[in-house]
């Protein structure tokens, strides 16, 4: 008997390994595009259009607030934007694991919804208050609902040129970013501020009524994960940490072109034909910057270009003290725009390169975008605050130290992960 019962327990224990065996789920195949796949991409990129689209034409609206608040300082006027990006980012918590574990179409109807919503409250806005309420408030909770689920489900269709179609996706925001700022500059000069505003108001609405209608999730949603992600497992990771940590510090000072550009030149006496259309310029260039580094990023690896675009960046940002005539602001603007968009576009991918299967890409995405999250909260209103008190030259300083810190942070992870992996291509 009791040799039987030694003999049969190792098939007992045998026969539960290959059930355990049997029950770990297969991983996911991906088809690398297809139709379905393509027209979710184009779905993304119209979230992405009138999402960050909308954030990069905010110049426009610092330009006209200035004037429109005549109180209210440069400072004051930056936490309209500050406050839209911040809620933007750090919804990403809370809207990455509710994406994971399906609420996909119910995140995308509901945001879209309060986000056309609270623009055009933004056109009937009459007070400072009302105008943080709507724009930064409302607008920040709207956008922070469509944007990381928009990125993410484009991820479901590809692996091996996920970082292509995802800067194709965000190609969106510089294509924004163009088409934005000079219809809600030329129809403020012909309408006003109250019709411009609503009037892009109905075309992102019709924007993200078809981005609704295209885009389809194709893996399924996370019940149980064997790994059972968690973010204090996330940050044991030190090459995560310090990507991360430098994402933190770049945020703090990219954006601030973005807002002040059309001051800037107005400032330096740059002719107003020209002013007008910096940050379309700027954008412009950002288009190529989100679509070339992301296609050589796929073979080079995404942390190794994100430190070397983030690095340029962070050099052609000390450029704008020598952008003193419009040939100066436009060439400046548009290399600007280039590497600063690699940095948009090449964060992402860099922090979903750090999953360990597809149902860590929301949460690890989330918890980066959490910390960046305070950094451009806090990152433009520091800049208003040095323009107010010493000029540009403050903020522009400000801007280039923090990005080339970032890039250090950039520097180590990279160097840690290719130890982790035992690769360059990282």
């Amino acid at each position: 008997m009791s040799n039987e019962n030694q003999t049969s327990e190792p098939r007992q224990s045998s026969t539960n390994r290959d059930v355990e065996k049997q029950t770990v789920p297969a991983p996911p195949t991906f088809p690398e595009g297809s139709l379905q796949g393509w027209l979710t991409v184009v779905g993304a990129w119209l979230v992405i259009f009138v999402s960050f689209g909308y954030t990069n034409a905010f110049g426009v609206f610092q330009a006209y607030y200035a004037g429109g608040y005549p109180e209210e300082s440069a400072m004051n006027i930056s936490w309209i934007g500050s406050i839209q990006l911040f809620l933007q980012y750090i919804l990403g918590a809370l809207v990455g694991p509710l994406y994971e574990k399906g609420y996909f179409h119910h995140l995308m109807v509901s945001g879209s919804v309060l986000y056309i919503v609270c623009i055009f409250m933004t056109s009937l806005a009459t007070r400072f208050w009302q105008t943080i309420l709507a724009q930064g408030i409302g607008i920040g909770i709207g956008i922070g609902g469509v944007y990381l689920p928009a990125l993410s489900v484009a991820t479901h269709y590809f692996q091996h040129r996920r970082a292509l179609a995802l800067g194709i996706v965000v190609t969106g925001s510089s294509i924004g970013g163009i088409c934005l700022p000079i219809m809600l500059n030329n129809l403020i000069a012909k309408h006003g501020f109250k019709l411009a505003v609503q009037y892009t108001g109905y075309l992102l609405m019709g924007c993200l009524i078809v981005a609704n209608c295209l885009m389809r999730t194709r893996l399924p949603p996370k019940h149980v994960s064997a790994l059972k992600p968690s973010p204090k497992d996330m940050f044991s990771s030190v090459p995560y940490c310090f990507l991360v940590a430098g994402l933190f510090l770049c945020a703090w000072g990219i954006f601030f072109p973005f807002y002040y550009v059309q001051d800037l030149g107005n400032a330096r006496g740059i002719s107003p034909n020209i002013t007008f259309y910096s940050l379309a310029f700027m954008n412009a260039g950002s288009v190529f910057g989100r679509i070339t580094p992301n296609f050589l990023a796929d073979n080079s690896g995404c942390l190794n270009l994100l430190t070397i675009m983030s690095t340029v960046a962070g050099i052609m940002s000390f450029a704008f003290f020598g952008a003193t005539n419009a040939a100066g602001l436009i060439i400046v603007g548009i290399l600007y725009g280039f590497f600063s968009g690699a940095f948009i576009s090449l964060m992402a991918p860099a922090l979903i390169s750090f999953a360990r299967d597809f149902h860590e890409i929301g949460l690890r995405t989330g918890m980066g975008l959490l910390v960046m999250s305070f950094a451009v909260l806090t990152g433009t209103p520091i800049t208003g605050a040095l323009l107010d008190k010493y000029g540009f030259y403050a903020p522009i300083t400000w801007s280039g130290v923090t990005i080339l810190s970032g890039c250090v942070c950039f520097a180590i992870s990279t160097v840690l992960r290719r130890r982790e992996k035992s690769t360059w291509k990282v």
